[in-house]
């Protein structure tokens, strides 16, 4: 057992395969304290429970064939006995129509009691003290938060793939989920995740060869800064599969933004013999006799769904600079402004850059220490500069965020972020997970004078944001936010979690690939570019000026 979530998923596990419709679950401190699982399956024999605890004890196999197509979820049978070993456990259980059930007792390994006790149908068990033997895994346990949201994903998984169950989690005696039986996939979602993603997800099914794809994904306009909701199921059990990952993407080809990901909820249905489900200790990983079948079938059952509903829209990347150099010079005549027509004039007038005195003064910038002269836009995307010694390509997007980015930055070291108040706030309404998260950061986003409000029941209202990102998406933007605070939120760096969320304001208000700049938006850019630290990348690492010297033009035109 690595942290309590993997001891709460291996408990959920047994309920599921015991035919529980109510599992319920207790957490106290994250699970140092307590685990407490209570079911309404078919419980244990007295002979059954007393053995569960033994290493490699399982009631889940009864022949050597069942190896080669485990249809449970779990199998293993070292889990109660780990379990035990580091932990104080108390288990109760009874079948139907038993005249008592047993209850047992045990602590670091060694039965302490076993009695009969009077119960329901069902099994409870109870983890105490996780841990409590072995201080030195006790000591690389993170942060009550940290360890809780584990739980809350290993939960919220278990009852995405089993919506006809209801779970209910509590957590130091306060209730986080309570989801009733759903009567379908997208329901559930809404239950977990909330109406933000449920309303911007669709439902699509497909296959072949006995082998069936369905679930839920995401339209390609309604993307997320990671990969958090992106989920596989195999035969019901949530597993990780880096080809699994690679064929949603490739479902999406030339649909997505650099830097946005897809929503997916994937459920794969397939003979069991054809899954090898015991290639991890956590049954956390899977491996398919044929990968290279079941990859092609899901990018295509997920294309094929996309295309159906006309969601399969080419999306222009920001980084084909190919495409854009090819097409320089041939922009539409209404593209011919007076700001155009100075830049190519001078383009083909002037050898080198006008002196800093001139009309466009402003428009040279320093560039360690060549100078760059805007001349004009392509696609709308980047601008093309003359340098003393060749030319340069601009990324707008990139270039903006940066210096957004660093103004923030600033800002916030001063202490004086200018805060600018919205005058019909903006509402979103987040799942159990993603609000439990926004309420633990929210004075951090405060300070950064993003001021949210907790109205209760999931909504969440955007009251303030900084002056510097207005007319951003507000309600994409608290998402992506929550992305980042997901990803890196574990870290113990605060500073590097406040520049992760100052990197994401930068990037919404800043400016997009193909808006038209005229010459002085061109020229501002450029001037408060290279006034920034760090003028050579965007927050995120990407580059923000490609150059080319003349030889390196000379060579491309084989004349050196």
């Amino acid at each position: 057992m690595e942290r309590p979530a993997s001891v709460v998923k291996e408990l959920i596990e047994n309920s599921i395969d015991a035919g529980a419709t109510d599992i319920y679950i207790d957490i106290e401190q994250a699970g140092r304290r307590l685990i407490r699982v209570i079911d309404n399956g078919s419980g244990m024999t007295k002979e059954d429970a007393r053995n569960s605890f033994l290493r490699h004890a399982t009631s889940k196999i009864t022949s050597d064939t069942d190896l080669e197509a485990i249809r449970t979820m779990g199998f293993r049978g070292e889990a109660l006995s780990s379990i035990a070993s580091v932990s104080q456990v108390r288990m109760l259980t009874a079948i139907k129509n038993a005249a008592s059930g047993i209850m047992i007792g045990i602590e670091g390994g060694t039965n302490k009691s076993v009695a009969d006790a009077s119960a329901p149908k069902g099994t409870s068990i109870e983890i105490s003290h996780l841990f409590y033997n072995t201080p030195a895994r006790l000591k690389f346990l993170k942060s009550a938060a940290t360890e809780f949201s584990h739980i809350l994903t290993a939960v919220s998984r278990q009852a995405m793939a089993n919506a006809s169950i209801r779970f209910k989690l509590t957590h130091n005696k306060k209730q986080v989920l309570d989801l009733p039986p759903s009567q379908s996939v997208k329901e559930r979602t809404f239950q977990l995740y909330g109406s933000e993603i449920a309303k911007n997800v669709f439902e699509f099914n497909g296959g072949r060869d006995g082998i069936e794809i369905h679930g839920l994904i995401g339209r390609p306009s309604y993307t997320r800064a990671d990969r958090t909701y992106q989920d596989f199921y195999v035969n019901r059990r949530a597993v990780k599969n880096p080809s699994l990952t690679h064929a949603l993407y490739g479902a999406y080809d030339n649909m997505l933004m650099r830097d946005r990901h897809p929503i997916g909820f994937i459920f794969i249905e397939i003979d069991p013999s054809l899954v090898d489900v015991n290639v991890h200790p956590a049954k956390a990983e899977v491996r398919f006799r044929n990968q290279a079948q079941i990859h092609d079938l899901v990018r295509d059952v997920i294309r094929e769904a996309l295309q159906g509903r006309g969601e399969a829209v080419r999306v222009e990347r920001a980084d084909r600079v190919k495409e854009a150099m090819a097409e320089f010079g041939l922009r539409n005549a209404d593209s011919q402004s007076e700001s155009k027509t100075f830049a190519s004039s001078y383009l083909f007038s002037h050898p080198n850059p006008p002196p800093r005195e001139g009309r466009y003064n402003s428009a040279i910038c320093n560039l360690q220490p060549e100078m760059l002269y805007p001349l004009t836009q392509i696609h709308d995307s980047y601008i093309i500069a003359q340098s003393q010694d060749g030319m340069a390509i601009i990324d707008q997007h990139a270039a903006h965020e940066r210096v957004l980015f660093e103004k923030l930055q600033d800002q916030f070291g001063r202490g004086n972020i200018p805060v600018q108040h919205l005058l019909i706030a903006a509402q979103v309404e987040l799942g159990p997970s993603q609000g439990s998260l926004l309420s633990e950061y929210m004075p951090e986003l405060n300070k950064l004078g993003f001021i949210v409000e907790d109205f209760g029941n999931g909504a969440f209202m955007i009251k303030s944001i900084p002056s510097l990102i207005i007319g951003a998406d507000y309600k994409q933007l608290l998402l992506d936010v929550l992305d980042e605070v997901n990803v890196h939120g574990n870290s113990s760096k605060m500073g590097e979690l406040r520049d992760g969320i100052l990197s994401v304001m930068a990037c919404h208000p800043a400016i997009k690939v193909h808006r038209r700049l005229d010459q002085k938006e061109m020229v501002t850019l450029l001037d408060d570019l290279f006034q920034c630290r760090m003028p050579h990348t965007c927050p995120h690492g990407r580059p923000t000026v490609v150059r080319f010297s003349m030889d390196e033009i000379k060579k491309m035109f084989k004349r050196l």
